[in-house]
């Protein structure tokens, strides 16, 4: 949900895409420390399996700092009828 939100505060671009920062997604959902960071990353990679997201790293290697998320058709078809187009 946190990502679909963000998707319809920053526009609801086309594409679907979101850019996470892992900290604060953690922070936010009141997770804390490297478990926190971790918890994150395997939800989005749990996701990813499950076809309801992309998942891209375009840091540096070893850098978890921020991600960029491509919400399925199928979900921002739903966020957009939800709320609104």
């Amino acid at each position: 949900m946190l990502l679909v939100l963000q998707w319809l505060d920053e526009g609801r671009a086309a594409e679907g895409d979101v850019m996470l920062s892992i900290a604060t997604a953690a922070a936010e959902l009141g997770l804390q420390g490297d478990a926190g960071l971790l918890a994150i990353m395997r939800g989005l990679g749990e996701l990813e399996d499950r076809g309801r997201v992309k998942v891209q790293w375009p840091g540096a290697p070893g850098d978890s700092g921020e991600a960029r998320v491509i919400l399925a058709d199928p979900i921002t078809r739903d966020a957009d009828r939800l709320f609104g187009a």
